[in-house]
């Protein structure tokens, strides 16, 4: 990438133009110079010929030419007078000086030829030019003519003073000049420095020394138009670091400056010396690869990358392990403008890191799809959000004992429905609910729905002895403020904590950044519930630590049984580690009677599925605990009012 030649040509052009102004304010200064010497020198010659005239009026009246030449000779004194002469009042020469001075004709008579006397006529006026010229001085006594005085006159004087006068302007304005450039070297030098660092600023990261999004484009521009105009191929790889957080949150944001440092060294190396990488944002970086070839060169590529950020990152006291997520999209294939191929190649990265992160996926029309059918969600998730009747509702299942098939509590789930009736499956709006943050919003509207759905219910005469209700890994970032603000809104309905029970995932007991919200609801009196238990990794001493009163088998495990044996195996070896640690067990999924008989057999505590009820708007669900049993286990009945 050459760097801009725009600074230097501003240098060039400032000079320029420096010098021009201070040429015509020179050549200005010398013609105002030259007019007012010129005025000046012009006003000294016609004193000097008053006084010359006034002295010579005795010699001319008098007729005497050696007192006349003795007076005009002193002219000799004044060098910008070349020569002199008096003529009588018949214009007949008196007298002259020099003596016999071929410029003076014997008469003034203007009819005379000069030629015959060999010199010019002398103009019947003053007449100066631009060199030289002729000063005419009438002599006079009391008011009357009696001859005339004339005078040759030379302006050398003036433009010699002119070129001394320029010359030392001249010479003036270099020392001020060298002064003025020796003064001023230093701060061009950092002026300079500071535009080169601007430069520097304004198109590379500071912390990667790596181009940024401004230079990363303009670099795309001209590769786009290169591939379109050449008939070559190029890949653009987006590429966004995975679970970076983690190493700020470990080690402090000066540590983690220094590993994204690392990262762009890694890359930068892993790729050809022609080749394009930069950091576009906070932990994104996106890479050009020039004449790829195909994009069996470009996974290569991509492997390579991931493989290289794989390594660990030498960080104190531990060293740090990052993935990379790389969305790829070809060019001109995929694109033909820079900002489509960068959305283009973050909706592949996107889906990369959905997949399980650590890898690389080309982009596709259906990744196109998928990733717009996900921005019309949003849109339309943040039109419910913002509407109290916005289609969401929350569904309730039922969760019965498995020895009395009786109701013991429900688990509460989120529904919506769009405004034409169509409802929007949970899988879906729930991730784009989690990835644009409106997960937060989300909770607190369908807890506020759940207390008034239970104050309904308790109108109806029911009284539910426990509600699940999940709780998103994203929700637990906002720290002990999301239990205070639970409790305040159950307060508000009247709603007791120790009727909630709030569902997590096993990530978020092994997440540091959760530890605090869990001991938090732990404090505050709510139960805990691991959902989906056997499908992460945790630990069992977090169990105990957060004093979690349920497992849930997740139901890809129940969903064989009995038939299966491995299946079969992990179930009672969940049921029996929970009940050695005082946990009660949950078994979801459970669609048979075969089923239910098994995980009765191993003392399964709670059963929860299609078998023994659907998930149901509060209106069915009272009916359905009605039919079930108005004083059942966990259901007590009450009295209207």
């Amino acid at each position: 990438m050459a760097r801009t030649s725009r600074t230097p040509r501003a240098h060039r052009l400032s000079l320029l133009s420096t010098a021009l102004a201070l040429l015509i304010a020179f050549v200005l200064l010398i013609v105002h110079q030259y007019f007012v010497g010129r005025q000046v020198l012009l006003d000294e010659l016609s004193t000097e010929a008053a006084i010359l005239a006034e002295n010579s009026n005795a010699a001319v009246v008098f007729n005497d030419a050696a007192a006349a030449r003795e007076i005009i000779s002193a002219i000799r004194l004044t060098p910008r007078i070349q020569s002199a002469a008096l003529y009588r009042q018949d214009s007949s020469l008196l007298a002259s000086w020099p003596e016999d001075h071929p410029a003076f004709p014997p008469t003034l008579e203007t009819h005379l030829d000069a030629d015959r006397f060999g010199a010019s006529a002398v103009p019947n006026e003053t007449t100066l030019g631009f060199r030289r010229g002729v000063m005419r001085e009438a002599v006079q006594v009391d008011g009357s003519t009696v001859g005339t005085l004339i005078l040759n006159v030379d302006f050398s004087s003036l433009y010699w003073r002119l070129l001394e006068y320029a010359g030392g302007v001249l010479g003036i304005a270099s020392v001020a000049l060298s002064l003025a450039y020796r003064l001023t070297r230093r701060l061009r030098k950092q002026v300079a420095s500071a535009e080169r660092r601007m430069e520097r600023l304004a198109l590379y990261d500071h912390v990667t020394g790596l181009p940024n999004r401004r230079l990363f484009e303009q670099e795309l521009r001209k590769v786009v138009d290169r591939v379109g105009s050449g008939g070559t191929l190029a890949a653009l790889l987006f590429l966004d670091v995975d679970d970076f957080k983690k190493v700020n949150d470990a080690f402090g944001h000066e540590v983690g400056d220094r590993v994204l440092s690392m990262i762009g060294q890694r890359l930068k190396h892993t790729v050809r010396v022609g080749d394009v990488v930069a950091r576009i944002g906070g932990d994104e970086f996106a890479v050009v690869l020039l004449d790829v070839g195909g994009p069996d060169n470009a996974a290569i590529v991509a492997r390579s990358l991931i493989e290289v950020i794989g390594r660990p990152f030498s960080t104190e006291p531990t060293p740090s392990h990052i993935g990379l997520s790389v969305g790829i999209a070809m060019m001109p294939g995929d694109g033909g403008d820079p900002a489509a191929l960068l959305r283009h190649a973050d909706m592949a990265m996107y889906v990369a890191k959905a997949q399980g992160k650590n890898r690389f996926q080309f982009f596709s029309e259906s990744i196109d799809g998928k990733v717009r059918q996900e921005l019309r969600l949003e849109s339309e998730l943040r039109q419910a959000l913002a509407k109290e009747d916005g289609g969401l509702w929350v569904a309730y299942q039922p969760k019965l004992c498995a020895r009395t098939r009786q109701v013991v509590g429900v688990e509460a789930l989120a529904r919506w429905c769009l405004p034409d009736g169509r409802p929007v499956s949970p899988a879906d709006f729930i991730p784009v609910a989690e990835r644009t943050g409106l997960i937060t919003a989300l909770g607190d509207r369908l807890l506020e729905r759940i207390c008034r759905d239970l104050a309904g219910l308790r109108c109806a005469g029911f009284e539910l002895a426990s509600v699940a209700v999940n709780v998103s890994s994203l929700q637990l970032l906002q720290g002990p403020a999301l239990v205070e603000r639970f409790c305040s809104m159950l307060a508000a309905h009247g709603e007791s904590v120790s009727q909630f029970e709030f569902e997590l995932t096993e990530s978020a007991l092994t997440d540091a950044r959760g530890a605090s919200v869990l001991e938090a609801f732990r404090l505050a009196g709510f139960k805990l519930s691991i959902d989906d238990f056997g499908t992460g990794y945790s630990s069992l001493g977090y169990l105990k630590r957060f004093d979690v009163t349920t497992l849930k088998v997740d139901q890809c495990f129940v969903r064989a049984l009995p038939d299966d044996a491995e299946d079969a195996a992990i179930v009672i070896a969940v049921i029996q580690m929970a009940h050695a640690l005082g946990i009660s067990v949950v078994a979801e999924g459970v669609e048979t009677e075969a089923q239910a008989d098994f995980l009765l057999r191993h003392e399964c505590d709670v059963l929860q599925g299609y078998l023994l009820g659907m998930p149901m708007p509060a209106s069915e669900l009272a009916d359905y605990l009605g039919q079930r049993n108005r004083v059942a286990g966990g259901v007590r009945a009450v009295q209207p009012g």
